[in-house]
């Protein structure tokens, strides 16, 4: 009964379809992205972890004016470094460049690397055409995974050792 009741009026009732009806209908939420680094607690108030590593408490605890301080001094020193590299080798490098945070390095028959900061996180990014992306922490001193305990250098060090000439003779550094 009250769904023929619902009908009968429905039947009744005519909106007249406008596009200023139409317009205010299609107004869609917009939805601001985040950038949180997660952890995972072993325990209620145990250690902060990431990919079941603990991470260290001077990684944690690393205030962002002195990441900021470390991560120019290192970026501007690796940039230099690359830019040389880039000089003596421009056929297989025939592009580096460092910009707010953000360097790309181009390598011929590889593709492009992107290495910048992320200063949310207080965290260097690597994203490689090689082994991917990778995020490195400032512990004792160095650039570091805590996946997989590698260095940012060591990483860059290996997979351009690997694109270049083989008497090709550098090394990946920052003037840190």
């Amino acid at each position: 009964m009250i769904r023929n009741i619902l009908r009968r009026s429905a039947a009744r009732v005519r909106i007249p379809v406008t596009s200023a009806t139409c317009a205010s209908r299609l107004v869609m939420p917009i939805r601001l992205a985040t950038s949180t680094r997660y952890y995972s607690n072993g325990n209620e108030g145990g250690p902060a972890m990431t990919n079941g590593v603990q991470i260290p408490k001077e990684v944690l605890e690393l205030p962002l004016q002195q990441y900021h301080q470390h991560s120019e001094s290192f970026l501007e020193g690796l940039f230099d470094n690359l830019e040389e590299l880039s000089e003596n080798y421009p056929q297989h490098i025939p592009e580096v460049e460092y910009s707010h945070g953000v360097m790309s390095l181009t390598v011929a028959g590889v593709g492009t690397y992107v290495i910048n900061k992320q200063p949310p996180n207080k965290q260097i990014w690597l994203s490689s055409p090689n082994s991917g992306p990778n995020r490195f922490d400032l512990y004792k001193g160095e650039w570091i995974s805590l996946r997989n305990n590698e260095t940012l250098l060591s990483v860059l060090d290996k997979e351009l050792h690997d694109a270049l000439p083989n008497d090709a003779e550098f090394k990946v550094e920052s003037d840190q």
